[in-house]
């Protein structure tokens, strides 16, 4: 593999209509995009080969983890963890990225360090969404994500069915106006679009994977990039702490209790 880290190869898992794939090649990464069933793809009869990828990432099924479910859930979310997780093994590469909602369960992997980070649209944009990372590399390498407050007024998501109009569901995830999907349906266009990550989201989790190994990240956001040096939350969260402390917040302690409390009961 070359020395040059934008040169190396990145596997997109659960690609749909590709705009996590946009954030990352817009930061100047090569990706290649793994089965999808929107394309009629099955990602478990996927078997890629071994040290060809030095990074995956992707957004699972969220259905299952979804607050907004109605129904029991159908055992496709974890199922679907546990294919992302056969793929990462298989591929053994240096580290991976995988969105989702809040509840989604912790995926660890054996030989990678894991983070947990809680990222919100609305720290960068007008459009509020709160969405989940977790991050794994052999390295020990860390994400640190910028963070911010959601402003007064932030419009609420995209979603997969949303009443509004599909030129409107792209302005909040941030495409184009040139961006289309022909041979869709109206519904499938605006399913497909509400089920992706939005584009900026997706921007700033490429650009901490640039700053984790050595690109420029200064260049993408005003995060500072001393704070890379300094003590971060126990709770994985991403937040970098102050003096001594374990965690940012109470609601920090609080989440890793809980995560002890659930280790216990299994």
């Amino acid at each position: 593999m070359s020395d040059s880290v934008t040169d190396g190869l990145l596997l997109s898992l659960f690609p749909g209509v590709g705009l996590l794939d946009r954030a990352f090649e817009s930061a100047g990464f090569c990706v290649t995009r793994g089965p999808d069933q929107i394309w009629n793809g099955d990602i478990c009869d996927f078997h890629p080969p071994s040290g060809a990828i030095w990074g995956i990432f992707g957004g699972s099924p969220c259905q299952d983890f979804s607050a907004a479910r109605r129904s029991a859930p159908t055992g496709n979310g974890r199922k679907m963890l546990r294919e992302f997780a056969r793929v990462v093994r298989e591929a053994a590469p240096e580290w991976w990225v995988l969105e989702n909602v809040p509840a989604v369960p912790d995926v660890r992997i054996a030989g990678y360090h894991h983070q947990r980070i809680d990222v919100n649209q609305g720290w960068y944009c007008g459009v509020k969404r709160l969405r989940h990372w977790q991050f794994g590399s052999r390295s020990g390498k860390v994400l640190e994500i910028p963070r911010g407050k959601v402003i007064d007024g932030a419009e609420s998501p995209a979603l997969a069915h949303d009443g509004r109009t599909f030129r409107e569901l792209c302005r909040l995830q941030g495409l184009p106006d040139s961006f289309d999907l022909p041979g869709f349906t109206v519904e499938a266009k605006k399913r497909a679009v509400g089920n992706g990550v939005p584009l900026i989201m997706g921007q700033v989790i490429a650009a901490a994977v640039r700053a984790a190994y050595g690109l420029n990240y200064l260049e993408a956001t005003s995060f500072d990039a001393t704070m890379c040096e300094r003590r971060r939350c126990q709770c994985g969260c991403g937040r970098v702490v102050k003096g001594k402390a374990k965690y940012d917040s109470p609601a920090c302690r609080k989440r890793q209790q809980r995560r002890r409390e659930r280790c216990h009961q299994t």
